[in-house]
C-alpha cells in the first residue's frame, strides 16, 4: 500500500503499518470475517464466498459487501479459487486480539527489522513499553528459491504456506522460551501469542552486531556462554546463535539471547554440531571485534562442562528498551 502524508510523500507501508492504520476503523462484522479467515488457515488455503458465508453466519450481501473492503485494505486477497488473507490481513487479526485482552493499546515504529522477523514496539494502556513480534520467514526464504527453479507456488500457496511456517514458529518460539523460563539465562519474556505474532517486555539493549565497543568484553562473553550451558544443562540448544541474536546492555555487562524459534533438544541428532556452532560463531565474533582471546575448544569444553550455576549478570525484569 502507498501512503501520501500531508507534505504529499510517497512511503511505502508494511503490513503491521497497514494493520495498525485500520485495526481501530473495522467494524464487528469485518473482524468475524478475519477470524473465519484465521481460523481456517490450518484446513483450508482459500475460502470461497460460499464457505464464508456458512462459518461467519453473516447475510451474504454483507460478506460481499464486507470482502470488498477488506480487499481494498490490503487485508485480503481474490484468486480464482476463493479468498486468501494476507499478511496485513493476519496482522490486523492480532492486533485486534492483543487490544482486546488488554495486552498492548496501541503500537509505534519498528525497533528490529530482521530477515524473519519484524519487532515494533508497544504501549499498554499505563504506558509500560511493549515488544510485538511478528514473524516474517519466508519473505527472504521464497525469493531465493524462486531464483534457483523453474517452478514456484501459486501466490495464494506460497501466502498460506509462509502464514502456517509463522504461526508454528510463533508457536515454537514461546514454548522454548517457556521451557527456559526461571533457568537463570536472560531472556525475553512472552506476554502472549496469538497467531504469529508475540508480545513480549521490551528489553534495554542494543544487537552486539552493531556495538563496535564493550567495556568488559570478556565479561559479556563468559555471560553468554553461560548462558549457553544453561540451556544445555535444561536440554536446549539454540542452533542459530550469532551476533545478530544476542543484544547487549549499553552500561554494563549483561547479555540476553534471543530469536529462538530453530532450536532444538539435545536428543537432534546433529546436537554437537549445532552446539560447537553456536559457541564457535559467538566466541569468533568476540575475538574478531573485541580481542577477546578466546581458545575455541576451550570454550566449548566450559559450555558442556559448566555447572547449573546461573549468569553473573541477569536481569529479565529490567526496565525494556530493544527486543526481538
Amino acid at each position: 500500500m502507498i501512503h501520501i502524508d500531508k507534505n504529499n510523500t510517497y512511503s511505502i507501508l508494511s503490513s503491521v503499518q497497514i494493520a495498525a492504520n485500520v485495526v481501530k476503523n473495522l467494524e464487528r462484522e469485518d473482524y468475524k470475517l478475519l477470524r473465519v479467515f484465521a481460523s481456517g488457515l490450518e484446513h483450508h488455503e482459500t475460502l470461497t464466498r460460499h464457505q464464508l458465508v456458512g462459518y461467519s453466519k453473516l447475510h451474504g450481501d454483507i460478506v460481499d459487501y464486507r470482502v470488498k473492503g477488506l480487499q481494498e485494505m490490503n487485508l485480503i486477497n481474490k484468486n480464482n479459487r476463493g479468498f486468501t488473507i494476507l499478511n496485513a490481513g493476519l496482522d490486523t487479526f492480532a492486533l485486534k486480539i492483543l487490544a482486546e485482552k488488554n495486552i498492548i493499546s496501541g503500537i509505534g515504529k519498528p525497533i528490529g527489522v530482521g530477515k524473519e522477523s519484524d519487532v515494533y514496539e508497544a504501549v499498554t494502556d499505563r504506558q509500560e513499553e511493549r515488544a510485538v513480534k511478528f514473524f516474517r520467514i519466508g519473505r527472504i526464504s521464497f525469493r531465493e528459491v524462486t531464483k534457483k527453479r523453474s517452478f514456484a507456488l501459486k501466490e495464494h500457496d506460497r501466502i498460506h504456506h509462509w502464514l502456517l511456517v509463522n504461526i508454528s514458529a510463533a508457536k515454537k518460539e514461546v514454548e522454548m522460551l517457556q521451557r527456559l523460563k526461571n533457568t537463570g539465562i536472560s531472556l525475553p519474556r512472552p506476554l502472549y501469542r496469538t497467531m504469529h505474532c508475540i508480545a513480549m517486555n521490551r528489553i534495554n539493549g542494543a544487537r552486539l552486531v552493531s556495538v563496535k565497543d564493550l567495556e568488559q568484553p570478556s565479561t559479556v562473553l563468559q555471560n553468554i556462554l553461560l548462558s549457553i550451558g544453561i540451556a544445555y544443562k535444561n536440554h536446549i540448544i539454540h542452533s542459530d546463535l550469532s551476533e545478530y541474536n544476542v543484544l547487549v546492555g549499553e552500561t554494563s555487562c549483561d547479555a540476553w539471547i534471543i530469536d529462538w524459534p530453530q532450536a532444538v533438544t539435545t536428543d537432534h541428532p546433529n546436537a554437537q554440531q549445532l552446539i560447537k556452532r553456536d559457541v564457535f560463531n559467538i566466541v569468533r565474533f568476540f575475538n574478531r571485534r573485541f580481542g577477546a582471546g578466546k581458545n575455541l575448544d576451550d570454550a566449548l569444553r566450559d559450555v558442556l562442562n559448566s555447572s547449573s550455576s546461573r549468569p553473573t549478570t541477569t536481569k529479565n525484569s529490567a526496565a525494556p528498551k530493544i527486543s526481538t
